[in-house]
């Protein structure tokens, strides 16, 4: 029965067949077969996945393949994009992705319209790089193996990866990377993205036969990272900027990680060094005369030295800093105080790095740094250190010098830093001299290469004479650099007198750093437990007396290149003329930091091939210097460019005599296609003659050959006389500030900006830094106010606006003195005593004001002394609508960040806007800051601003300590916060929110608060836009509690029906995991439990905790592993612990846990900002690295106690500046 249905439907389906035959149109047969000529499939083959994920503005051209059952059938196609605003197709099947977005494409048989393919686009983060854990694996027949693939950037859209075995009869590969030996021989692993852009990377497998040793054991892990411990903000100093021969001196390397290594050297750390060991004899009649021999011997006087006698170091002359790895530069080493690493010997001071390995696999390493900080403090001197230092790359030992107080011109580097001895130890025949000042950061730098022998072997003197005015470097008596042209100034404050900053007291220091981003990270080679810096003596001089009446070197002024007939500024930019490109014709290429390319002009235009593009994007560069920006001009820079392969270039405007500053800098995607490329910009900056262009290659993760042609930069549009009025107008200070120079440290005579009026007799100066550089005025007998009058015009006064006027001021006896301003004027009576006095001016009275103008009368006194004359916003927080531009805040963009702003006064009402690029990979990375904020303590504050960004993200605030102030005995920097909060953001076009913080300021005035709205973390390259606006800081009333029924939960979002809000999951470096609140509880997967027990964590802060009340806190856990958490309950700055049973909370595999905690703080202040949380990284040397663990149904409730109105607003544990010090040294 079954057979005849079969044969009916046969005989069906075959007179269907027939009748369509007769009645349609026949495709013609093939001459040969006489078969039906037809498009059997379309299909795309690049890429050869599903989706394609692609970055905003990159081009990409798909390749498709027509089947066909004939020859004379079109294999023609068409593309067409779901959504041309996203991304667009050319006729060719050329993409071009415009914005952040999904589209489809789909590619259409023109012969057969019912024949497609279609490829999913998005816009997004496409993979740069593949990397494995394992280069090459051995393994014996049957044994297997796991590669483990990480992709970058981290935020890639799809992290999934492929794996493929060139050769399956000797070893096999599954999905998700695990090898299985099959037979000898060789196979390589290809592992490829999967997200269409075919990044790569290979693992080579060995396989033997059985019985024959591996030589690995097949599951060996990865050798792990270091763990650093979280650090404190730095404030030291960062790697040297570059000078013009990168080679020399290169920028910092953040994206170089220390490379953990197996210690080639077996010595035993606990044991003592065998070192060659010289003393100078002190006794001696040499050892008081400094080592150059064209000083004179009287001409110097020794004033203190140590030559390192006795047992240990003297710790009335020193103090050991003790400071965690990465506390600055990225270093790798921990400054201890430990005598296995600072300790005397044979008359020699040894510091000495050890690594250790740890139990759980990690390395740490340890060294020494010394002081005399508060000791002995020198202005001005001959400072000489006669040493021996340690080789390795990685190594860096230095003598140098810091200002005794750091914070008289400001952090570093415009207080200023003295490097009297610098060698890094891959290079140990080589030696740096620097100084470090300006802001932003400058630098001179000299160095000297010995032509026999190195420093190590041998000992040698290092000496560095400094002289207002002028400092010179020495080493073994021979002078190999002078510097005597620098300044100390703070952008948008003005130039403190020369020869600042190097006109205060300094201390010295010794240290052995081991590793950073200068100088690299020790390799297979090094060796750190044997090797050691080693000082025979310290040595400092000084002259009878100094004259510090000098004056800066005359600079001959700046020469601004012409353009040529067609106005390009660009020479010899249609490569028409041959050039050797080494800087002595009009181009020059670089190369530096593993960059290996070779460039060549031909055929009209300068050819790149590239080898290795190194690990910087200038470590390939072709750069054309000297070139023209003039304030308010918008520039254009044109050229033609394609390549072998499509791939991206970097094009920027730097100025390498303001610290390489940016005045473009941009990145194009370059394609086979011949194309010419426009970029503009608008010189906001005042004018400088010697900015350069900058092609950069390097780190672009691509070798393909580059050609560049026709190149020109030209001025697109010219600055009206209206716009160049704007730019010569008095702006506010950054400090915030009208008045110039209202401290009395800046120009001739420290009175720049005064116009000075006085009659004979009278006297007016300013005082030397010994009594604090104020203005001294001593009247002639007799004489009347107006006789002495200091002044300043047209100051930037802004209608609608309140002041306050402050001034400090003391005189030699009781008395009266005048001042106007606005045409207004005030009598002020002065004592004998320093007072400071302050008088404000309401909005309505700045309106009645009849000019701009300040002015004292001083004509009448004796002897009058004034500093610190500001008139300012009369606000906590000065032009928070930023009505005076950015005056008053600092926007800091570190250099692995990428940020431009503006102050909006055309689509918004005077908002700061911030164009984001680059987020950098710690919040700090980016921020909007203003100092000298004032909170009073027992004061409540409500703080506010306005925010919107143009995609979902997150960002922190915080008022906080400023650390650079508040060190402790070691250094080690308070950034405690005051307030501090992170704040979600929705993508939004067009709506602000409003973020509102009302506190208490519990800790003691602090009139030296800083406040910062930080932007970066998580190195997000998808290009967005905030705008900030309206900031406000005011005080307030204490709020009303609202009163809470007895067995209330008082923790919000307890059983998590409301997904995250409340609560914050965190997982911080060396830890990975990630916390998924979906279903109704917090369940974090945890792959690695990092180092700590708080690598992985779940808080719900500013819990309130009164005074006297004890609360029962309840939680439901569940592990799927056997393992051990914790529960915690603490002040914001983690110091008072409030947890009164045991706190660890052991679990079984898949059983859920009940637990219950009392806290309270007992008789202590009641703490409005307490958090309770859960530890679940690392808790002992038995945590599992992998867990999956689930919380649900937390509640506190209060069980007895009385309420208290005693409040207290403790510190927040994550500061921001503590999270940046976590993440990387110091911004500076």
């Amino acid at each position: 029965m079954k057979q005849l249905k079969r044969g009916l439907a046969f005989l069906l389906v075959l007179v269907m067949v027939m009748g369509s035959m007769g009645t349609g149109v026949m495709a013609a047969p093939t001459a040969k077969t006489g078969k039906k000529a037809a498009v059997k499939k379309v299909a795309i083959t690049k890429p050869d996945t599903k989706t394609l994920v692609m970055k905003k503005g990159q081009s990409f051209t798909l390749k498709t393949k027509v089947t066909t059952s004939g020859k004379k059938v079109s294999k023609a196609v068409s593309y067409k994009s779901s959504n041309e605003k996203i991304v667009k197709v050319t006729k060719k099947g050329k993409l071009k992705a415009l914005k952040n977005g999904k589209a489809t494409i789909t590619v259409t048989s023109k012969a057969d319209k019912k024949k497609k393919a279609t490829i999913k686009v998005v816009v997004k983060t496409p993979v740069t790089k593949v990397k494995l854990n394992r280069k090459e694996i051995s393994l014996t027949e049957g044994e297997t193996a796991v590669v483990k693939a990480t992709v970058s950037p981290k935020k890639a859209t799809i992290k999934k990866v492929s794996y493929k075995s060139s050769n399956k009869a000797v070893a096999k590969v599954n999905s998700k990377g695990k090898i299985t030996a099959v037979a000898e021989g060789t196979a390589v692993i290809t592992v490829t993205s999967k997200d269409g852009n075919a990044k790569k990377a290979t693992c080579k497998v060995t396989v033997k036969k059985a019985g024959q040793t591996s030589g690995e054991t097949p599951s060996a892990a990865p050798t792990a990272a270091p763990s650093q411990a979280p650090t404190a903000a730095p404030s030291d100093k960062p790697a040297p900027a570059p000078s013009d021969k990168p080679s020399e001196t290169p920028k910092p390397q953040p994206s170089e990680e220390p490379k953990p290594t197996e210690d080639p050297d077996p010595y035993d750390p606990n044991q003592k060094l065998d070192l060659q060991l010289e003393n100078s004899d002190s006794d001696s009649e040499a050892y008081a005369k400094p080592s150059i021999p064209t000083v004179s011997d009287n001409e110097y006087t020794l004033m203190w030295s140590d030559n390192f006698k006795g047992t240990e170091l003297n710790r009335n002359d020193w103090n050991v800093e003790t400071h965690d790895a990465g506390w600055v530069n990225a270093e790798s080493q921990a400054y201890v105080d430990d005598e296995k690493n600072i300790y005397v010997e044979d008359g020699n001071l040894i510091l000495r790095p050890i690594r250790q390995k740890n139990a759980d696999g990690t390395e740490t390493i340890t060294s020494g740094r010394v002081n005399t900080q508060g000791k002995h403090d020198f202005t001005y001197g001959l400072f000489e250190v006669r040493a021996k230092v340690p080789t390795g790359k990685g190594f860096l030992p230095a003598f140098w010098m810091m200002p005794t107080d750091e914070n008289l011109y400001g952090q570093w580097p415009r207080c200023g830093e003295i490097d009297a001895m610098e060698v890094m130890g891959q290079e140990n025949n080589k030696l740096y001299g620097t100084i470090h000042y300006g802001n932003p950061h400058s630098e001179k730098q000299g160095t000297y290469t010995l032509e026999n022998g190195n420093f190590t072997d041998e000992y040698h003197t290092f000496a560095c004479d400094w002289e207002p005015g002028k400092i010179t470097w020495y080493v073994d008596g021979v002078k190999y650099h002078e510097a005597d042209d620098w300044y100390s100034t703070t952008e948008g404050q003005g130039t403190v007198a020369y020869p600042a900053p190097f006109d205060q007291p300094f201390y010295a220091i010794l240290n052995l750093a081991v590793g950073g981003s200068w100088v690299g990270y020790p390799d297979e080679n090094t060796k750190i437990n044997s090797s050691a810096y080693i000082i025979d003596y310290v040595k400092i001089f000084q002259k009878d007396s100094y004259d510090e009446d000098v004056q800066a070197p005359e600079k001959e002024p700046d020469v601004f290149k012409e353009p040529d007939a067609d106005g390009n500024y660009i020479t010899n930019g249609d490569f028409a003329k041959d050039e050797a490109l080494d800087g002595t014709g009009n181009w020059q290429f670089l190369t530096t930091l593993g960059g290996d390319a070779a460039a060549v002009i031909k055929n009209k235009e300068v050819v790149i091939t590239t080898k290795d593009q190194g690990t910087a994007d200038y470590s390939v560069q072709l750069v054309q210097p000297k070139l023209p920006a003039k304030q308010g001009y918008t520039y254009e820079v044109t050229f033609d460019a394609y390549a072998s392969a499509d791939r991206a270039v970097g094009i920027a405007i730097k100025a390498p005599n303001r610290s390489y500053k940016a005045y473009l800098e941009d990145s194009v995607n370059v394609t086979t296609e011949k194309q010419t490329y426009t970029l503009t910009y608008k010189m906001d900056d005042t004018d400088d003659a010697n900015s350069r262009l900058e092609f950069n290659m390097g780190a672009k993760d691509s070798t393909a050959t580059l050609h560049i042609s026709n190149v020109s930069l030209k001025v697109k549009k010219a600055p009206t006389q209206e716009e160049l009025d704007q730019y010569a107008a008095k702006k506010v200070l950054t400090d915030g500030n009208c008045i110039y120079n209202g401290k009395f440290q800046e120009g001739t005579g420290r009175l720049a900006y005064w116009d000075v009026k006085k009659t004979e007799g009278a006297q007016v100066s300013v005082t030397k830094l010994a009594d604090g550089r104020r203005l001294k005025v001593v009247g002639a007998k007799g004489g009347q106010p107006e006789d002495v009058t200091i002044s300043q015009n047209a100051l930037p006064i802004a209608e609608g606006t309140d002041y306050i006027l402050s001034f400090e001021a003391k005189a030699d006896k009781a008395t009266t003195i005048q001042y106007t301003i606005g045409g207004m004027t005030k009598s002020v009576d002065v004592t004998a005593e320093k007072v400071k006095y302050t008088q404000k001016f309401s909005k309505e009275e700045v309106s009645r004001f009849a000019n701009k103008d300040f002015a004292s009368l001083l004509g009448n006194v004796g002897e009058i002394y004034i500093d610190n004359v500001r008139f300012e916003e009369d606000a906590l927080i000065m032009n928070g609508k930023f009505n005076a531009g950015t005056s008053g805040f600092e926007v800091y963009v570190d250099g692995s960040a990428s940020a431009s702003y503006v102050v909006d006064s055309q689509s918004e009402d005077n908002a700061l806007d911030l164009d984001i690029k680059n987020t950098g990979d710690a919040e700090w990375k980016i921020q909007v800051k203003q100092g000298s904020v004032t909170l009073e303590e027992d004061q409540w504050y409500t703080l506010s601003f306005d925010i919107r960004s143009s995609m979902a993200r997150s960002i922190q605030y915080a008022i906080q300590r400023d650390g650079s102030v508040h060190k402790d005995v070691n250094g080690m920097e308070d950034w405690t916060p005051y307030v501090q909060e992170t704040v979600k953001l929705d993508a939004s076009a067009k709506d602000y929110t409003t973020v509102t913080k009302t506190f208490l300021m519990m800790q003691g005035t602090d009139t030296g608060c800083i406040f910062n709205i930080a932007l970066g973390g998580g190195s997000n390259t998808t290009q967005h836009r905030v705008c900030i606006d309206n900031i406000s800081l005011v005080k307030t009333e204490a709020p009303k509690e609202e009163e809470k029924p007895e067995g209330t939960n008082l923790l919000k979002n307890g059983d998590f029906s409301n997904g995250e809000e409340g609560w914050s999951g965190e997982v911080s470096s060396p830890a990975e995991g990630k916390w998924d609140f979906t279903e109704n509880n917090a369940t974090v997967t945890i792959t690695n439990a990092g180092t700590a027990a708080w690598n992985v964590n779940l808080k719900q802060k500013n819990v309130t905790l009164k005074k006297g009340a004890v609360y029962e806190v309840k939680a439901t856990l569940t592990s799927d592993v056997d393992r051990t958490a914790e529960f915690a309950c603490m002040d914001r700055s983690n110091t008072n612990w409030y947890v009164q049973d045991a706190n660890l909370i052991n679990l079984k595999a898949n059983e859920p846990t009940n637990v219950t905690f009392k806290v309270g703080v007992g008789d202590g202040k009641t703490d409005n900002g307490a958090y309770i949380g859960f530890n679940l990284g690392k808790i002992s040397e038995n945590t599992p690295d992998a867990s999956v663990i689930m919380i649900d149904d937390v509640s506190m409730i209060k069980i007895s106690g009385e309420d208290s109105g005693d409040t207290e607003e403790p510190e927040e544990p994550e500061a921001l500046a503590e999270v940046a010090a976590q993440e990387e040294g110091a911004a500076k």
